[in-house]
């Protein structure tokens, strides 16, 4: 059974995506900005949602004491991939944050609060990961690790 991400991470990704569509079709520079920051975005939110979230999702089984070997060796894995993709990452939140501030400017200034809206929604969804859900996901990878490695 392949790790999966908790369902309710998998809603908000989906959401940013909707979100970030309505405000590609916006007029202006506006809706070129968000066309810009989908290519890199994208390409980040595959690598979160292939090393991050599974490992989020197996974060009650710790909790509960109820994390299978099988499972613990598959995260134990994902867990090592995160911890190199880590710094990465974090990288990338910096560069998007850039492009998200012009986005509220030329936003703001072209009259798209849906645009501008988005773009605070995007900066704080990204500073949750960075204080919470990525150090949670290593944090899961690591108990992970403990758990295969008791096992053998």
């Amino acid at each position: 059974m392949p790790l999966s991400a908790p369902p309710s991470l998998e809603k908000e990704h989906e959401e940013i995506w909707r979100l970030l569509i309505e405000v590609q079709h916006l007029s202006g520079k506006t809706g070129s900005i968000a066309e810009n920051l989908s290519r890199d975005l994208k390409v980040h939110i595959d690598k979160e949602e292939s090393l991050a979230l599974p490992l989020l999702g197996i974060l009650r089984d710790i909790a509960e004491g109820k994390l299978k070997n099988g499972v613990a060796k598959r995260a134990s894995l994902l867990g090592s991939k995160l911890e190199k993709e880590y710094s990465g990452m974090l990288h990338g939140h910096k560069e998007m944050y850039k492009v998200l501030e012009r986005l509220k400017k030329v936003g703001a200034e072209e009259g798209h609060l849906t645009a501008v809206r988005f773009a605070e929604a995007l900066e704080a969804h990204s500073k949750e990961e960075e204080e919470v859900l990525y150090p949670a996901a290593i944090v899961a990878g690591q108990m992970a690790s403990k758990r295969a490695r008791s096992k053998n």
